[in-house]
């Protein structure tokens, strides 16, 4: 019988905080979801898609990259330089999608978008279930407001964010087993939560801040079962074999001295200048989750000045940071009927933003949108909640009727959030039209006015006659006007002369190679460059010294080893140039000049029967 008892008050209990909500709320938000990024499903790769997928010689592999995405760093396939981000789990899944459906971009949008729509899916039933019978309809109103945020686009229409995406979807599914574990008692719902939460943190680094969050939600939800929080040392576990696995990879963390100021603005700064310009930034994030008007993809140097602690909007900062820690430290004093949403909303957003601000360790980027992402729910908590509370004062609850002033309010706002969200979902149709949206909005960002000329360049490939000398003028003018905002641009420099060597100018090519150099000696690319110039003059010796330095600082470049492999052939070194190409060729197995290059080389060499495999090989590619 005492057993028979105790079954009893547990079902109880459940009973309690299981939610009356119908579940169709959730496919609505899911269906929103879906729909409100429809229109990136004809979207190409862009910006860091092409590092991390196109570009990428691990991932290109396929399956057979996989174990080396597991044990490299994020950007191995792209890059030689040390990495300091580690996320196998995205990386595996876009090796998955390129074995399946090889530079097809449709395929990984489409995977955004399905997971983007069932994470706010998700989002409904867990706040269905954490909210319980305390406050109708706001796990929708919440779930809502988190989907619909124009600030998601950077995340939901760039490939490469498969990253945030997953480590709030796996995230939050964690923590919806945590909470069911502590309702039901059920210790297969907390292993079934570690699980997913060790698994996020393989997506995103970052993921990390949910081990603060976990515990935080049984205190404000759960009072009464507070003494399951000490379940929540068990997430440790996965942490510290992630942590582990993370430094025997990569090592340490970011090196701050190396975090260039292209990147992030204030890195470099010290005291009040560093804490006022990172202060300043958290001020606009804040900006863009209020009144999401202007997205742009890039604020950094010189579009935003470094910044002191007497700056209005610092002040403003402070004195709000001060107001919201006053605010959460009566939330854990005072004892409430109905949890303190609003208080949990703020701790949400410090928490899992805390790790962008730039505030407790500086990191790569002074500024971006998808930095907002899992931090944004914080906002839909407390947008949420006010506009409850404002139905509440005005004695109308926030039901779906044409009456309700609050639920006309809320699709008003949900449809100037539509809006925003789809056009600005053509903004991110390639890096191109991306580019040339946001130059506008941070016209002082040497970075973009960089970018903005290489996209202008790669569309005056395309082109011929005058037309296409026009644009690389332009494309120039542009690179131009980043080195005024950064005269040290050693990439800047770099395509200066490489648009001065398409327009025939060799001298103004080479003067703005020898720039690149001296602010980046490490510059492969640049070295490569150089080399075709010095070939073309019939400067042999020194196209070889070149090509090698491109290949010392780059042992991957593909290029380099077909161009030293050519250097060698005019030489009649052919076994030697057979060697360049074959390394060449280990990066790129299916590059057809490399191919006709050591076919052709193997016939110079007086041995065509072992060329002929070769040149085989490229008739079966056209």
């Amino acid at each position: 019988m005492a057993k028979k008892k105790k079954h009893t008050k547990k079902t109880s209990k459940v009973t309690q905080t299981k939610p009356k909500s119908p579940k169709w709320p959730g496919l609505v938000v899911a269906l929103l979801g879906f729909l409100l990024y429809a229109n990136t499903l004809t979207n190409d790769y862009c910006l860091d898609d092409y590092s991390v997928i196109k570009d990428n010689y691990v991932v290109k592999q396929g399956v057979k990259g996989i174990p080396t995405l597991l044990k490299t760093n994020y950007r191995y396939g792209y890059w030689m330089s040390k990495g300091t981000l580690y996320r196998p789990l995205t990386m595996v899944m876009f090796a998955l999608e390129w074995q399946m459906v090889p530079d097809q971009p449709f395929w990984g949008h489409l995977i955004n978008i399905l997971f983007f729509a069932w994470s706010g899916w998700l989002l409904f039933q867990f706040l269905a279930r954490l909210f319980g019978d305390h406050y109708p309809w706001l796990p929708l109103v919440v779930s809502l407001i988190f989907v619909a945020h124009p600030v998601h686009t950077e995340v939901v229409a760039n490939i490469k964010s498969r990253d945030e995406i997953m480590a709030f979807f796996l995230g939050l599914a964690g923590l919806f087993y945590l909470v069911k574990y502590v309702d039901t008692g059920k210790l297969l719902h907390v292993v079934f939560s570690i699980l997913l939460y060790g698994l996020s943190l393989f997506a995103k680094e970052s993921a990390i801040t949910w081990l603060a969050i976990y515990p935080l939600t049984i205190w404000f939800f759960r009072h009464t079962q507070r003494k399951k929080m000490g379940a929540v040392a068990l997430y440790l576990i996965p942490t510290l074999i992630f942590l582990g696995l993370r430094r025997s990879i990569i090592g340490g963390g970011v090196n701050v001295a190396g975090v260039s100021i292209l990147d992030n603005f204030f890195a470099q700064a010290e005291g009040t200048s560093y804490y006022g310009s990172a202060l300043y930034m958290v001020f606009r994030y804040l900006k863009v989750l209020f009144l999401p008007t202007e997205l742009v993809s890039d604020l950094g140097f010189n579009q935003i000045p470094v910044m002191g602690l007497g700056n209005v909007a610092v002040v403003s900062m402070i004195l709000l940071i001060l107001g919201a820690g006053y605010f959460v430290a009566r939330a854990f004093i005072q004892k409430a009927e109905k949890p303190n949403i609003l208080a949990y909303g703020i701790l949400f957003f410090a928490i899992t933003f805390s790790i962008y601000s730039n505030l407790l360790v500086t990191i790569g980027s002074s500024y971006g949108e998808r930095f907002l992402y899992i931090p944004s729910l914080g906002f839909a908590l407390v947008a949420g909640y006010g506009l409850y509370w404002l139905a509440q004062k005005l004695k109308k609850p926030l039901t779906p009727q044409i009456s309700n002033p609050v639920f006309i309010g809320l699709l008003l706002l949900l449809l100037a959030y539509t809006v925003k969200t789809i056009k600005r979902n053509k903004d991110w149709y390639d890096s191109g039209t991306l580019y040339a949206a946001d130059v506008v909005k941070s016209p002082n960002s040497a970075k973009l006015n960089y970018h903005h000329g290489m996209e202008l360049g790669k569309k005056g490939n395309q082109m011929k006659g005058q037309q296409q000398l026009n644009q690389y003028r332009k494309a120039l003018s542009f690179f131009e006007k980043a080195i005024s905002i950064y005269p040290k641009y050693a990439d800047a420099y770099g395509l200066k002369g490489l648009y001065y060597f398409k327009l025939k100018d060799f001298d103004k090519a080479m003067e703005a190679y020898h720039l690149a150099i001296k602010y980046n000696a490490n510059n492969a690319t640049v070295y490569n460059n150089m080399g075709i110039i010095y070939f073309q003059k019939g400067d042999v010796q020194n196209a070889e010294k070149v090509y090698k330095l491109a290949l010392k600082y780059n042992p991957r470049f593909v290029d380099a080893y077909r161009n030293l492999g050519a250097v060698y052939g005019s030489t009649k070194r052919f076994a030697q140039a057979i060697e360049q190409f074959k390394k060449g060729l280990q990066y790129d197995p299916n590059n057809q000049t490399l191919l006709k290059y050591i076919g052709t080389a193997y016939r110079d060499l007086g041995k065509p029967e072992l060329g002929k495999p070769y040149l085989d090989r490229v008739k079966g590619l056209r």
